[in-house]
């Protein structure tokens, strides 16, 4: 799930998920909406869902001071993209992400067969199972096949396989 990483009453950066399909910049933190009418606001970050995967779009009145990595947004809109500075003129600064945690889950199916990349089996819907934050692979996740937690990292890549790993990247980083 996307989310905001907003600063929280200590200046800390903290993660709000972005679990409505619309949220209002107006004020620190953002706060969901209803219906983009519902107020008037310098910016709106609103979910577009008939993209797979979905996207998130900011929308600002052309000539507020509304920033993307310090650029204008000059006709008012812009696709956001993972670890976007947001900048808000009178609010603050947001960094958008759509990284996500890993967690076990009920493995959803798919139209061809998908092999674990640990133990080599099948995943059969509705089995235990992690998909893998930063590559998308699934691996079983079971008391016989824990295969997602067998060593430190995926097996495709250098994503750790701790369950409360927690976010590979955050603001302080910059």
């Amino acid at each position: 799930m996307a989310h905001l990483w907003i600063k929280d009453e200590t200046d800390g950066w903290c993660v709000m998920p972005l679990d409505a399909q619309v949220f209002a910049l107006s004020q620190s933190p953002p706060h969901r909406m209803r219906d983009p009418d519902e107020s008037v606001s310098s910016a709106l970050l609103v979910q577009q869902t008939s993209a797979s995967p979905s996207r998130w779009l900011l929308i600002s009145h052309p000539g507020d001071n509304v920033r993307v990595n310090g650029n204008t947004t000059t006709l008012g809109v812009r696709v956001l993209t993972d670890r976007d500075e947001i900048s808000v003129e009178g609010v603050g600064a947001f960094f958008f992400s759509t990284e996500s945690l890993a967690q076990i889950e009920s493995f959803p199916g798919s139209a061809q067969k998908i092999f674990c990349p640990r133990c080599r089996q099948v995943l059969d819907e509705g089995v235990a199972a992690v998909k893998c934050p930063q590559c998308g692979v699934w691996y079983h996740e079971t008391e016989e096949l824990n295969c997602w937690r067998y060593t430190e990292t995926c097996a495709l890549c250098p994503q750790s396989t701790e369950l409360d790993a927690g976010f590979r990247w955050t603001p302080e980083e910059l």
